[in-house]
């Protein structure tokens, strides 16, 4: 296939990293975005993590007895609320049918998959643009209050060894010594660190990922919402899109465009995405870059008694966590950020007084987790969306995958275990 005219929709990290696989393919790329800028919505201050081990679908055999539990906890890191809608209660249907125990391991096979390719991919971009996004590659620590049965221990360092992941379980003294600031007086104990793992700043990779394809020809669009989308007279081709200023035509379209995505193309497709909610707190900790002292944490981190994440990144440490299926409310919680707060003090004592950013952000999830990358039943219409809490992770391999269907090009990844099939998607 020769060079394209693409129009990609969405601006966050899936919209630009697949915009820069696209023009690194040779096709002419415009994105288009609604905000005024790029990286406004999830990509803004999400979790910050990039690890491929601690990937995997929230349907899983033990979440329909977590999600009972959680109505009646307030500070529970999971949270749900009926919407009255039909698109809400078939995705819990269809979760919860996906909550087998073959189930959650085909899908966290092909999750664990994209997110190694995607990963190896991330470190190519980024030597070859040279985009600075205060990466860490210290690897990530799982703290857990108690230590696992010494068989559990063993299956679980056997699966990751098997994906080709440096990952050792660490005693007590190793936990401390990896991280010496954490408090005397914290819950973690034992620990399971995966070396190849890492952590950074998304927001700052997209902004200088999208100016470096935008010196080199990529046409970027701010305010530039799409309103509806016009196909030809069968209605099995998308032949242009509409935005308040303008009519879009193009060769192929990639929507990229997260939880908003099944709203724009609701009169043509049904898709298995709705939001789930999850919330950061950005604190500054002056001294907190390599080599200046122990102010925080050294690595990221994830406690697995909260499900807190913590990254350091740059002079400041991102705390992240929290799911609320609770339709797309955006608005800040600050109870729930301040149990983010507190959890982090549990481990590493009471932060400094001074400024802190609180956020919420909507991920675009599906109901077996794995992301929805390539073709549709409308011809020239491809999606690139559904990522969870997992999208900064999952997008530069989900880009390459998406430019690989593009092509019609066989790549690392089968892209039918992401395919918007009903049989998959669905009911199992």
């Amino acid at each position: 296939m020769g060079a394209l005219n693409v129009i990609v929709v969405g601006a966050g990290v899936i919209g630009v990293t697949t915009a820069h696989a696209l023009c690194a393919d040779g096709h002419q790329v415009t994105l288009l975005e609604a905000t005024p800028t790029a990286a406004r919505g999830t990509s803004h201050a999400n979790g910050g993590l990039l690890s491929a081990a601690f990937c995997a679908p929230w349907a899983m055999p033990g979440l329909p007895r977590q999600a009972m539990s959680a109505l009646f906890d307030r500070a529970a890191p999971f949270r749900w609320r009926l919407d009255g809608s039909m698109e809400q209660l078939r995705w819990l249907r269809d979760l919860l049918a996906n909550c087998r125990a073959e189930h959650f391991a085909r899908h966290r096979q092909r999750m664990m998959q994209l997110a190694l390719r995607s990963l190896a991919e991330l470190r190519v971009v980024a030597r070859a643009t040279g985009v600075a996004f205060d990466l860490r590659e210290s690897g990530v620590l799982q703290l857990m209050e108690r230590a696992p049965p010494d068989a559990l221990i063993h299956r679980r360092l056997e699966a990751l060894h098997a994906f080709g992941l440096d990952a050792q379980w660490c005693e007590p003294a190793r936990v401390q010594e990896l991280e010496p600031a954490l408090s005397s007086r914290g819950r973690a104990a034992w620990g399971l660190l995966v070396r190849d793992e890492a952590c950074g700043d998304c927001e700052r990779f997209v902004q200088g990922l999208l100016a470096w394809n935008r010196a080199r020809g990529l046409r970027f669009v701010p305010e530039a919402p799409v309103e509806t989308l016009e196909l030809d007279r069968s209605g099995r081709r998308l032949r242009a899109v509409r935005t308040p200023a303008q009519r879009w035509e193009a060769d192929a379209f990639v929507f990229a465009t997260g939880v908003d995505t099944a709203r724009i193309l609701r009169p043509h497709l049904r898709l298995p995405v709705i939001p789930v909610k999850g919330y950061s707190v950005n604190v500054p900790l002056p001294g907190n870059e390599a080599g200046r002292g122990l102010v925080g944490p050294q690595r990221a981190v994830i406690d697995d008694t909260t499900k807190l994440a913590v990254a350091p990144l740059g002079s400041c440490v991102r705390l992240a966590g929290m799911a609320e299926v609770v339709g797309h409310d955006r608005s800040v919680d600050a109870s729930r950020c301040e149990q983010l707060v507190q959890h982090y003090e549990s481990l590493y004592g009471l932060l400094p007084p001074g400024a802190r950013s609180h956020w919420a952000g909507l991920r675009p999830m599906t109901p077996d987790g794995t992301p929805i990358i390539g073709s549709t039943r409308i011809e020239a219409l491809y999606l690139n969306t559904g990522h969870g809490t997992y999208g900064w992770t999952l997008a530069c391999g989900s880009a390459r995958l998406l430019a690989d269907v593009l092509a019609g090009r066989s790549g690392a990844l089968d892209p039918a275990d992401y395919a918007l099939d009903p049989a998959r998607r669905g009911r199992p």
